[in-house]
């Protein structure tokens, strides 16, 4: 599959390249002999930008009935293309915090030696699962819509 920008993906994928190689502890993608190539990138920013267009986001879209959430309103935010990019990136190489893995798994507390890590109740809210990079959940949640509408 290749990407079509705004059709289904936000990132192209010389963004995502240009973004890894300047990121830190970027060799899982950039490596090439690591094995992974253009088109399973393409897949993975694909699959990324499919969880973050998940998100209800401020502003209005661009076009009524465009296919995915951006273009809007406003310019497209540096923020969600490095959002993708580091989603991308945890679906990769299967990175989740530890901590958000143990309370998904309803772990209420761990204890090793003299140390230990309490948890309150589960963590997240719906919204706060969709994605797997809690880098990208951060730079995504700046652009999301928040409290309710009333009339």
């Amino acid at each position: 599959m290749t990407i079509v920008l705004y059709e289904n993906s936000f990132v192209t994928l010389d963004e995502a390249e240009a973004y890894f190689d300047e990121r830190f502890d970027s060799d899982a993608w950039t490596n090439t002999e690591s094995g992974i190539d253009d088109t399973a990138k393409e897949k993975l920013l694909i699959t990324a930008s499919k969880r973050v267009n998940m998100f209800d986001f401020v502003g209005k879209p661009a076009e009524e009935n465009q296919p995915m959430a951006f273009p809007r309103d406003y310019e497209m935010p540096q923020d969600i293309k490095d959002a993708v990019c580091e989603e991308a990136y945890a679906l990769l190489t299967g990175k989740t915090s530890v901590h958000k893995q143990n309370q998904e798994d309803n772990i209420s507390s761990i204890s090793l030696g003299a140390g230990s890590v309490s948890y309150n109740a589960p963590s997240s809210f719906g919204e706060d699962k969709l994605l797997c990079s809690q880098s990208a959940l951060y730079l995504v949640k700046k652009w999301v819509k928040k409290g309710f509408y009333t009339k």
